[in-house]
């Protein structure tokens, strides 16, 4: 009877073992596929759909074009210049454990010729539990026309994805002329917009945070995700993208950065607070999350190792304070929420490490990862430089 009963109890605690899974995430080095190759993924989502299942990335695909020999965003308006080339893929890759090693990559999300023209930046995938489809949105760049954001579903997060919007319209999305200056080039923008994020909230309302001519909005969008309803709140910063939207215990979180144009320093992350998806928001006290004095290096151990890159003068932390940098020398990117066996999350913020491939190929640009410390008041605490770090997945 003891055998049985010591049978039965393995049986049932198994399937909550299995899974418990301690994994190693290095910052040092490169993350590598399933071959051993250096993935080139960077500026996407990364999201676990079903528990104890794989992890799907849907990321730039940027190519072994070389980095700008100075500034990350030299050549900006060249459409043969790294970053700005007009066919960057979409990539697929899933991974059952997010380690370097593990990633396989599964294909393109959609083909260049199927989407509209235009340099992509940023593809984010979410699942509508309305339609039971996922959603993958993109923004597109144009010279000299309206950089819009596109939409795509697909039955799988695996893809294929098919069109279905060319031109998501949030309600800043119209408007006159922008004239900015990236260092020589003088571009002519329409109602340029940047980088955003997708929430789906609990009751299946999905949101959109998104940056225009350098505000930050967050809009509510229809049903099926396809379109803003024009419910909006709009951020008081300028100069401002790269942002991230999530919730945690009831708390709404909106985090963004600088601007910072494959700046080699990285940027800082403002973390706003609120008890509605669509505001008000607060700003949380105590500054920065991630912008340290330039006198602060010794607190970071990342190697700069870029072949000939420097940081970008007024961008990323240098725009708000030309004294500082960040301490992880990275633009904030996504954050994956981690759910291990015992059901606890660890919320996993991701950067991209602009100009600071090991051998200058753009595409082999790597990112940082860490987890985010929350305390009982809902603040996030600081960033910090970690090499590597144990992970319950």
């Amino acid at each position: 009877m003891k055998k049985i009963f010591n049978s039965l109890f393995y049986f049932f605690l198994f399937p909550l073992f299995i899974h418990a899974v301690q994994v190693t995430i290095n910052n040092l080095r490169p993350r590598l596929d399933i071959n051993g190759v250096i993935m080139d993924a960077h500026d996407g989502s990364i999201q676990q759909f079903k528990k104890n299942r794989l992890y799907y990335m849907h990321a730039m695909q940027y190519g072994l074009c070389e980095e700008p020999p100075k500034y990350g965003c030299d050549g900006a308006g060249m459409s043969s210049k790294c970053g700005f080339q007009m066919n960057h893929n979409i990539t697929i890759w899933s991974s059952p454990n997010l380690t370097s090693g593990s990633w396989s990559y599964v294909g393109n999300a959609i083909t260049v010729a199927d989407r509209p023209a235009g340099v992509v930046f940023r593809p984010h995938l979410v699942y509508n539990p309305n339609t039971k489809l996922y959603v993958l949105i993109w923004n597109y760049m144009r010279w000299n026309l309206p950089s819009l954001y596109a939409v795509a579903i697909a039955e799988t997060p695996s893809g294929p994805f098919r069109l279905v919007n060319p031109s998501l319209n949030v309600s800043r999305g119209g408007g006159g002329k922008v004239y900015i200056i990236v260092f020589i080039h003088l571009i002519n923008l329409f109602n340029f917009l940047g980088d955003f994020d997708i929430l789906v909230n609990d009751d299946g309302t999905g949101y959109i945070v998104y940056s225009q001519n350098y505000y930050m909005s967050v809009e509510q969008l229809t049903p099926d995700f396809y379109y803003s309803t024009g419910k909006s709140y709009m951020f008081e910063e300028y100069f401002v993208e790269a942002p991230i939207f999530m919730k945690k215990n009831n708390i709404y979180y909106i985090l963004f950065g600088w601007c910072c144009c494959y700046c080699m320093q990285g940027s800082g992350v403002l973390v706003h607070r609120a008890n509605n998806p669509l505001g008000p928001y607060t700003l949380q006290a105590g500054g920065d999350l991630a912008c340290v004095t330039k006198s602060d290096y010794s607190l970071t151990k990342v190697h700069l190792t870029s072949i000939n890159g420097l940081p970008t003068p007024n961008q990323g932390c240098e725009y708000h304070n030309i004294n500082t940098t960040s301490i992880v020398r990275s633009q904030q990117n996504y954050i994956i929420k981690v759910t291990n066996s015992t059901g606890y999350t660890t919320y996993l913020w991701t950067g991209d490490r602009w100009q600071q491939a090991p051998d200058g190929i753009k595409g082999h640009e790597p990112q940082f990862w860490t987890p985010l410390n929350f305390y009982e008041n809902g603040t996030i605490g600081k960033i910090q430089w970690l090499d590597e770090f144990i992970l319950n997945v």
